[in-house]
Order: C-alpha cells, then sequence, then structure tokens
C-alpha cells in the first residue's frame, strides 16, 4: 500500500514537473512574439504612438549591441508587471517597468526593473556589464519618451538586499544624496569613475542577481543631455 502510494505521489509530482516546463515555454513563445511585435520598425522609435495601444508604456529603452531592446511601463504597484506584459496579459517574462514611486523621468532617481532570464532575454545581459570590455563598450543607452530622448552614462553598479534595503527615489537633503552616492562608490564593482554631480538625473537599472534569492543588480546611469 505504500508502494502504490509514493508510486501516485512520484506520478503527482512529474505532472506537475511536467506542467512547468509547458507553462515555461508557452509563455517564452507567447512573450517572445509579443515583444518582437513592438519592436520599432527601421529604427523609428515613437513612444507616443505606442501609448495609443499601450497606455502604460511611459518609455522605450534600448541599449545597442544587446537584446534590451524593450517598451518600459509603470504600474499602480512594482508587482504586477513582474508577470505581466505590456498588454496585460500574464506571462512570467514580465515587462521592463518603472517604479511606481516615480513621476515622468523628474525625480532624482529613476529606477527601471526587468527579470533576469535565464534566455538571456529581458534584463539578463545586465550581468555582462561585470566585465571589463562589455561595460567599456555598452556605457550609453537612450531612454526614448514621449517628451524625448534621455541619454544615459552608467558610471556604477552595485548588489543591493532587497529584503533590506530599498532603493531611493527622491533624496530628503544634499546629505542624503552624498551618502547614497558615497554608498555607492564604495560599492561599485565596475571598472569605472563615479562621476555624479548635485544636479545630475540618476537613471537606475534593476534585476535579479545571481548570488542569493533578495539580491539585486542596480546600474547607475546618469543623464547627459540635460
Amino acid at each position: 500500500m505504500l508502494r502504490k502510494i509514493l508510486m501516485i505521489i512520484c506520478v503527482i509530482i512529474c505532472l506537475i514537473f511536467i506542467s512547468k516546463i509547458i507553462i515555461d515555454v508557452v509563455d517564452e513563445k507567447e512573450g517572445t512574439s509579443f515583444y518582437n511585435s513592438t519592436l520599432p520598425s527601421h529604427n523609428k522609435i515613437d513612444v507616443k504612438n505606442l501609448t495609443k495601444e499601450y497606455p502604460n508604456v511611459k518609455a522605450y529603452i534600448k541599449i545597442d549591441g544587446t537584446n534590451i531592446d524593450y517598451p518600459v511601463v509603470q504600474g499602480e504597484d512594482n508587482e504586477y508587471y513582474l508577470s505581466h506584459l505590456p498588454n496585460d496579459k500574464k506571462n512570467q517574462m514580465g515587462s521592463i517597468y518603472l517604479d511606481y514611486r516615480n513621476k515622468n523621468f523628474s525625480d532624482d532617481n529613476t529606477i527601471i526593473y526587468g527579470h533576469n532570464m535565464n534566455d538571456g532575454t529581458m534584463f539578463s545581459e545586465l550581468e555582462n556589464y561585470k566585465k571589463i570590455d562589455y561595460y567599456e563598450n555598452h556605457k550609453y543607452y537612450i531612454l526614448y519618451t514621449e517628451e524625448g530622448e534621455l541619454q544615459v552614462e552608467i558610471v556604477a553598479g552595485y548588489i543591493a538586499d532587497a529584503a533590506k534595503e530599498s532603493l531611493p527615489v527622491n533624496f530628503d537633503s544634499t546629505e542624503d544624496r552624498k551618502e547614497y552616492i558615497d554608498k555607492v562608490t564604495k560599492n561599485n564593482i565596475l571598472n569605472s569613475d563615479v562621476n555624479i554631480q548635485d544636479d545630475d538625473k540618476i537613471i537606475s537599472l534593476c534585476t535579479c542577481a545571481d548570488i542569493y534569492d533578495t539580491s539585486r543588480l542596480v546600474l547607475i546611469g546618469k543623464v547627459i543631455n540635460n
């Protein structure tokens, strides 16, 4: 009897495992198909036109020479777009999305999140910035918004613990800002000089780091065309 029960349990576990594989494959196919359909034709990126079909689109991020070429959405919290595409269809790929606290890229620190997917999509390539050559060849990127282009230079990267800290959006004082920049500089994992002035707008790209469950890789960039 016990043997029969164990066999049934094994079968159930196998079925669950197989079902997960099938769901993963279907999600990857549907997600990839969706994002391929939103890629701009002839390198012309029109955020205003994207918002007509996907109202929560706030920008478009493109890092030349990488797979990072996605619309950027924003939800009412930082959970929804972890598991939904910009068309609001549930999918494990989720979306590249703005922190819900940010407003029109005018904050001290604009934070953009994305999954670190095993298939190389979404923000998985951010891990490559730990390599000196990769960083040197991909330190600049563009954020397209309805108001225009934001040219960004990546100047630092560090590992944050999501269980212990929340990334700042605005600083209460000059001292708070300096304290944060000093922390970034001290823990910088990139081969870079951290040169952030008091009036620089910061753009942070954040994804899961392959260290421990709550570790996050944060790449700090500054807008250079203000």
